[in-house]
């Protein structure tokens, strides 16, 4: 099987969805896969290889040379897991909603490298514990901003955060003692620690942040966070986005998962003023 990533030119979930669709397409059509053939080029969103990673269940991911073959290439406004997307690349006229549900189970596929697999073991150790998810470094805007952002798009507005930082133990049900916090601001995941103040253990361990880069964690630490999410009971995401889903989806689905930003019925008027702002646009454009 080959699998051409260019036109997947942001992060590592957006090309790890083309990767399970092309999985799920051959599976659907009842053909092995041994050997998957990935072409993909390093950027400032996925400054590593998916091979260099993970692993898939019973296939070998080898990265390649470009080759001129006739293949599915998705790109990243059109890649969501949705039906729309597999009648758009259903070449072959499978069975739509099949395909969306073997789309969605290729991710139980999705495993660490052996390496990374030995390193969370030792942080989790096999406890039950939330997982609380904060992406800051581009989501965190104005209201104004939030406003008029694309209605598709995961961000927050200031004041939203703020609440968050102030309601999040609230929705933490009591009988949990171990939180997990993967974060892109290491500020905040100080902040939260604090405001905690001593309720919980902490499944911790050291992480470098380079401040100079749009991905500030390592390939390493980038799937230690997301496969913690995937192990945890309880998924509670300030903004939502690829990470707390597809950590979700490599769980199949079996974590309760709070997004913050629709949490509240006044969040979820705000979305739909925005979608209402953003049809508007349309029609004026």
């Amino acid at each position: 099987m080959y699998v051409d990533l260019t036109n997947m030119n942001s992060g590592f979930c957006d090309r790890l969805r083309q990767l399970t669709f092309c999985i799920a397409f051959e599976k659907l059509q009842n053909k092995k896969i041994n050997l998957i053939n990935i072409y993909e080029k390093k950027n400032s969103e996925c400054p590593y290889y998916i091979s260099e990673l993970i692993d898939i269940k019973g296939c070998k991911l080898k990265n390649i040379k470009k080759k001129n073959i006739q293949t599915i290439r998705m790109d990243p406004f059109n890649s969501d897991i949705s039906i729309a997307n597999c009648v758009k690349y259903n070449s072959k006229k499978l069975d739509n909603i099949k395909l969306l549900k073997m789309w969605k189970k290729a991710y139980r596929m999705i495993q660490p490298k052996k390496k990374i697999m030995t390193r969370l073991k030792s942080i989790i150790k096999y406890r039950e514990y939330v997982a609380i998810h904060i992406r800051l470094t581009d989501k965190l805007v104005s209201f104004r901003d939030y406003i008029f952002e694309l209605p598709k798009k995961d961000v927050i507005y200031n004041n939203q955060f703020k609440e968050f930082l102030e309601n999040v133990q609230l929705i933490i049900p009591k009988k949990y003692k171990y939180i997990y916090i993967s974060s892109d601001e290491s500020i905040y995941k100080n902040k939260i620690k604090k405001l905690f103040n001593n309720k919980y253990k902490f499944l911790d361990r050291k992480i470098a942040y380079n401040k100079n880069k749009l991905r500030q964690t390592s390939g390493d630490d980038f799937m230690i966070d997301l496969f913690s999410i995937a192990k945890s009971s309880l998924i509670i995401s300030s903004t939502g986005g690829n990470v707390p889903y597809t950590s979700n989806l490599i769980s199949g689905l079996n974590q309760n998962y709070i997004k913050w930003v629709n949490f509240k019925t006044k969040y979820k008027l705000i979305n739909n003023l925005r979608k209402f702002i953003f049809f508007i646009r349309k029609l004026i454009n």
